[in-house]
């Protein structure tokens, strides 16, 4: 099995690496930044990526880094770790096809699990079909809302009612598992990739006019 690590801090990559480099059926790799690991990936393919996004969760720009980074879930499982206190789950949230997210405290456990099915000769696998954890009326309101948008307004533009827009919030945060839209905000800056337009080959929404909604709000 092959495992690359991704970590800006120097004492976290070299402990992480420590804890893999002696198991035999294990061959790691570390860098410390996305771009190193896009250029290493492509010669190494790994199995299994273990990457310390939190940095990439404070800035709401799109960057085209990032893009190219999660387009290795193609190939490899990519487990994100953030350093905050949620998801509030012991397991991590598979959010779309190969990808997922926990909380920083948690990678010990889950690099254990790596460990244990590195000793077994089934093969790693992959998700073979596109997959996301939301459907795709709550994919539009969530964009409406961390757009800041009010209910009564994304209602209307959902000719849905406002009771209905707030149960698709109580099931987003559910489903990520965070507690608020702060925090959600906070993980929405990283799986704003999985979806159009950032994401062409997602499915796209079926108004035209809130395709032109979407493209306004991420501009």
């Amino acid at each position: 099995m092959k495992i690359l690590i991704v970590e800006p801090c120097g004492f976290m990559r070299l402990g992480m690496f420590s804890l893999l480099i002696d198991h035999p059926k294990i061959d790691v790799m570390d860098v410390e930044d996305l771009a190193q690991s896009i250029d290493l990936a492509a010669d190494f393919n790994p199995d299994i990526i273990f990457v310390n996004m939190t940095s990439h969760c404070h800035y709401t720009d799109v960057d085209p880094v990032i893009n190219n980074f999660l387009s290795l879930r193609h190939t490899s499982k990519i487990y994100c770790y953030l350093d905050t206190s949620y998801p509030e789950s012991e397991e991590p949230v598979m959010v779309a096809d190969n990808f997922f997210i926990f909380k920083k405290q948690n990678i010990s456990s889950i690099m254990q699990q790596a460990i244990t099915l590195s000793c077994t000769p089934l093969p790693v696998k992959y998700s073979p079909v596109p997959f996301s954890l939301f459907s795709d009326q709550e994919i539009l309101v969530m964009n409406y809302w961390m757009a800041e948008m009010p209910n009564y307004r994304i209602a209307r533009k959902l000719n849905i009612s406002d009771r209905t827009v707030y149960v698709h919030k109580r099931h987003i945060t559910q489903k990520i598992k965070v507690r608020n839209r702060l925090e959600f905000c906070f993980i929405y800056n990283l799986i704003k990739y999985f979806y159009w337009p950032i994401n062409p080959l997602a499915i796209r929404p079926l108004s035209r006019q809130t395709k032109s909604d979407i493209l306004t709000l991420i501009r």
